[in-house]
């Protein structure tokens, strides 16, 4: 299953977010909640999925100050049970986000029969001498449940990808794709640094039931070129059924 997430058309509306990914066929959306209201919206959010006759199957929050959209994106969800939440580890500062991901947020997936993944982010530091995130290497992420694997972000720290699919082994529910060139990051998946193709043919081999989302940047689309956008969406879409064969 590979769906089109929010996240990579921050200056569209979702109408045309949806429009796309309809278009495409892809077999469903990620919705990002964030600052666009749109996205709080479960009424407009059902609609606009019978509108273009494409489920919702994942929701995710941004990385950066996730916990400020906590109270919309537990309205969202209820509204959407056998769905999937992608959530980052805590930034090291966020108490609150802490406490309602390690007590809340679990309640949340089992009362509304959510799928929850713990999602690996870039390293980074604060201050000098503060890691960005709590509890996100792989090894934690894997104690601590099921996880989705995020290709660009371990790129980022230098981990093999391969590598990481292996350590993960069971726990691994989840993959966002995308590709890494000339150091620019979420690009299109036919050409980059990163073995996409032995990742997808390993999945395939080893019959991966989990789920995939496509993630690129608004730069590798050519936001604002309708045309290019779409033939860049269509050839890493065509690039994904080539390579992950689950037949």
């Amino acid at each position: 299953m590979l769906y089109l997430t929010s996240a990579s058309f921050p200056n569209y509306g979702l109408d045309r977010f949806f429009r796309i990914a309809a278009h495409l066929q892809f077999d469903g959306v990620e919705i990002m909640v964030c600052d666009d209201f749109d996205t709080q919206d479960p009424v407009y959010l059902k609609e606009l999925s019978e509108r273009y006759k494409i489920p919702i199957k994942l929701f995710s929050l941004p990385i950066v100050n996730p916990g400020k959209y906590v109270e919309a994106f537990e309205k969202v969800v209820r509204e959407f049970p056998n769905t999937t939440i992608n959530l980052a580890p805590p930034e090291t500062l966020a108490s609150n986000y802490k406490k309602w991901m390690e007590t809340m947020a679990p309640k949340l997936a089992q009362v509304n029969k959510l799928q929850f993944n713990r999602r690996n982010v870039e390293f980074k530091m604060r201050f000098g001498f503060l890691p960005s995130h709590t509890e996100s290497s792989l090894h934690s992420l894997r104690e601590s449940g099921d996880v989705s694997l995020d290709l660009c972000a371990l790129w980022k720290i230098q981990e093999d990808v391969i590598r990481a699919t292996n350590l993960l082994a069971l726990k691994l529910k989840h993959v966002y794709l995308g590709n890494v060139y000339q150091g620019q990051t979420y690009t299109s998946l036919t050409h980059g640094l990163l073995p996409v193709e032995s990742l997808l043919t390993k999945l395939a081999r080893e019959n991966f039931s989990g789920e995939f989302t496509l993630k690129l940047s608004p730069k590798s689309l050519h936001e604002g070129n309708g045309e290019k956008m779409l033939a860049v969406l269509k050839e890493s879409k065509d690039f994904f059924e080539k390579y992950f064969r689950a037949d």
